[in-house]
């Protein structure tokens, strides 16, 4: 199996010199689904590692416990609030209207699983032609038949098993085919989250290895979607951004997890992000 692993290089890939001339919105605006009563701050980590690895914009469409939540993090957090304990069906016509300004959607991150929001998963995936992203409890509610070359999912080994139907090895080689023949055979792109993140498209693949076993602590995969979305809208290849996103969401996290070990929070990983990106961006 022919793979490639990435490494800091790739971040000269994905930033691209900016012109003198550019304004609010040139490099990317992320529209997040998401929260819900009980998970309030999902969608905030995403907007917070998309903000800081480089989009100009986020907005968050989530219940209004978890949109007010979410707007108290920092005054950079645009939310719209729904009506609700979760998000159902009936959000759809308000998120559709929202994508139309919006360069990449990010699905998932703390929804909830339920035949609604099922619905509303899967018709966002039909019918809004955007670029979109799957994490957490969408990728459990996705039809794999919607998937497309439009579409990144990030799930971890149960979210992978749920979905495609199929237990993972954990022999990291089987494991790298596997994962390279559901892209392939789905038209897709897939981030296996892991010790190793494995991605794919189905026809290239690659390894990250920058993680670190500290990096247990939950929202770790909510700042992975939120870094991938900005690099999304930097106007980057899906596996190329999803294989830049894994290795600056590990290295940001490892680095810290050096210092603050069994305390790491991914409050210190996001913190962590524009020091990751300056780092190898500007060498």
């Amino acid at each position: 199996m022919i793979y490639t692993v990435v490494n800091e290089k790739i971040i000269k890939t994905i930033y691209k010199k900016r012109d003198n001339w550019s304004h609010k919105g040139n490099f990317g605006k992320v529209l997040i689904i998401g929260g819900s009563e009980e998970y309030t701050g999902s969608p905030a980590i995403v907007a917070l590692s998309a903000l800081r690895a480089g989009a100009d914009l986020t907005k968050i469409i989530a219940p209004k416990r978890a949109a007010d939540v979410c707007a108290g993090f920092s005054p950079e957090m645009i939310t719209l609030p729904m009506e609700g304990e979760t998000l159902d069906s009936g959000a759809f016509r308000t998120i559709k209207e929202e994508s139309e300004r919006y360069n990449v959607i990010v699905a998932g991150n703390g929804m909830k699983t339920g035949y609604e929001q099922g619905l509303l998963v899967n018709r966002i995936l039909k019918e809004i032609n955007k670029k979109i992203i799957l994490d957490a409890d969408a990728i459990k509610m996705a039809d794999v038949n919607l998937l497309g070359k439009n579409v990144l999912i990030t799930p971890n080994s149960n979210e992978f098993q749920i979905i495609f139907k199929e237990e993972l090895s954990k022999d990291v080689e089987k494991r790298i085919k596997q994962v390279y023949e559901k892209a392939r055979q789905f038209g897709t792109t897939v981030l296996l989250k892991g010790h190793v993140d494995i991605i794919s498209n189905g026809e290239q693949t690659i390894v990250n290895k920058s993680n670190s076993v500290y990096m247990t602590k939950g929202g770790t995969g909510d700042s992975l979607a939120g870094i991938a979305s900005a690099m999304v809208c930097q106007n980057n290849d899906l596996v190329e951004a999803a294989a830049a996103a894994a290795f600056v969401n590990g290295y940001a996290g490892r680095t810290v997890a050096k210092i603050e070990r069994e305390s790491f929070s991914v409050m210190h990983l996001i913190d962590n992000i524009g020091n990751t990106i300056s780092k190898w961006r500007y060498q």
